[in-house]
């Protein structure tokens, strides 16, 4: 039953898709707006959207942007404005994806500016701003807003299987419930006890480590991101790799404790 369970949480994975709804997309879709930039000169407003609509605590801003012969690092900064709660600001200063800061000059690439509000709190008023710390060229299109349902990730790209924070859950629980399996049979196998359990337990494990290695080739093969395939991979090779040994080790140990057993007993 665990490893049925186990192997279904894994074949699952790819099919929890987030349920997006589109606002609004109509800011830029035909016509790029290009802003060009001049050392000194720093935020500039790209767009404002007043009355959003946004009925989600979860929601984004997302987008297409090309830049050319950026000075510096530069960045897209969306605002939220909650009246008298004050303005919070997302803003695209990761080191890649789709939240990642512009500088030097990249083709058509997306963006996204998700943020999560408190639940209850009203969205008055959204801005779209380019903040730039040298010369250079910027372009944008295809700018929409989007509301998600509480706990999904904006930043997971379409066709993506899961996002990052299912990524670290996966790597982080996932994990610790692995050792702490592998842990128990160690225990148990070096006193002799619960042979049948310790043996379907190492199969399980080793069913599993397939599983999750045949996910992430998987997920190599259909251009996954990296969030997506390592953690797969990971986990498969050590399952595949350490349980595949260890199931010859415990059948050898249990064999050996039974005949030292069955010797004591002809004494």
């Amino acid at each position: 039953m665990k490893t049925l369970s186990l192997t279904m949480f894994f074949l699952l994975l790819p099919m929890s898709l987030p349920a997006e709804e589109l606002l609004s997309d109509v800011y830029f879709a035909n016509d790029p707006i290009t802003v060009t930039a001049v050392s000194g000169e720093r935020q500039q407003l790209l767009l404002t959207l007043p009355d959003p609509g946004i009925s989600s605590p979860v929601y984004a801003l997302r987008g297409m942007v090309r830049y050319d012969d950026l000075q510096g690092e530069g960045f897209l900064q969306m605002d939220s404005h909650f009246g008298d709660a004050g303005i919070f600001f997302t803003k695209s200063l990761a080191t890649a994806g789709p939240l990642g800061k512009l500088g030097g000059s990249s083709d058509w690439r997306p963006f996204v500016l998700p943020f999560s509000s408190n639940s209850g709190d009203q969205v008055d008023k959204l801005t779209l701003s380019l903040v730039l710390p040298g010369a250079g060229t910027v372009s944008i299109r295809d700018v929409g807003l989007y509301q998600y349902a509480s706990g999904e990730d904006p930043l997971r790209a379409a066709g993506q299987w899961f996002g990052d924070r299912s990524a670290g859950l996966l790597g982080g629980i996932g994990g610790a419930v692995i050792g702490l399996w592998g842990a128990l049979i160690g225990v148990l196998s070096s006193r002799g006890k619960a042979r049948h359990f310790v043996l379907a337990s190492a199969n399980a494990l080793f069913v599993i480590g397939i599983a999750s290695l045949a996910g992430g080739v998987a997920a190599v093969a259909t251009a996954q991101p990296y969030a997506v395939y390592y953690p797969l991979l990971l986990i498969g090779i050590i399952l595949v790799v350490v349980f595949g040994k260890m199931r010859g080790n415990l059948v050898a140990r249990y064999e050996q404790l039974e005949l030292k057993k069955m010797q004591s007993m002809d004494v």
